[in-house]
This record gives structure tokens, sequence and C-alpha cells, in this order.
């Protein structure tokens, strides 16, 4: 699927060191904003796994490797923050984002002593789909 691109300059989703493809979980129970957030991350070059709720998405993070997650704070089974506590310990290097309708949404001490400080939470609706990969190659440390 095809989504267009910002007007910025397009980075590529590999990660040169490894030469491999960044990989990229999004749990999130709207299955329109899955599509266009891994259509988007894949034209991008990143490897993408999606989960619609907060169980599918832990049982991802256990099975598989990641280096970053974008969670919805609200999904049908838990909340966001307890998929990122919960996810974090099988896979400390990850880099979590959080992703929210709410200008209010603050993430609580527990959250920020997992790394997800203010400039990981994504608002919706973004208004530029290359926030998002600049924000996740810099977070992941290639930016």
């Amino acid at each position: 699927m095809g989504v267009p691109h910002s007007s910025s300059s397009f980075r590529s989703g590999v990660h040169s060191m490894e030469n491999r493809r960044l990989r990229v979980l999004i749990v999130d129970d709207e299955e329109m904003i899955i599509r266009l957030l891994k259509g988007y991350l894949e034209d991008s070059g990143f490897e993408v796994r999606t989960a619609l709720t907060g169980e599918e998405g832990l049982r991802l993070l256990a099975e598989e490797r990641f280096d970053a997650a974008i969670v919805d704070v609200r999904l049908p089974d838990m909340g966001g923050d307890e998929v990122v506590l919960k996810g974090g310990g099988a896979q400390p290097h990850i880099r979590f984002f959080i992703h929210t309708g709410s200008i209010e949404y603050m993430p609580s001490d527990d959250l920020r002593s997992a790394g997800v400080d203010e400039e990981s939470v994504i608002r919706k609706p973004v208004l530029d789909m290359a926030d998002i990969r600049r924000l996740i190659e810099k977070k992941v440390g290639l930016g």
C-alpha cells in the first residue's frame, strides 16, 4: 500500500551498523491507524509487525526482537502503559512510543523509568508521518 510521503527528505529505516531493517511493532486497536502507520513505515524501509490487543503485543514482544514499538494508550484489554512496562522486561533495548489522542497525556514516573519521555508521546492526529519516522530513528540512535 502506498502512503504519501512528506516533502521532507526520505531516509531509509535500515540500521547501517547491522545492515538490517529496523523492526517496529505497532499495537493499536484501530485498524485504520495500523494500516496507515504500517504502510508509511514499510515504505520508509522498516520491517513492521502489528497487534490489535495488548496481549497480542506482549506475545510478539516475547517471541520476536524489535527496535521500537508504538503502543496506543487505550487498548481493549489493557492500558498501553501496561504493555510498555511488561514488554520492556523482555526487551530492555527497545524504544517505546505511546500513541494517544489526548493533548493532556503525560508519561507516568514508571513509564519515564522505562524510557518513555514526553518526546516519546505521539499525539493523534499525526499531521506529518515523517515526524514518526524521524522520532524512531532518533530514539533508536540513527538520527
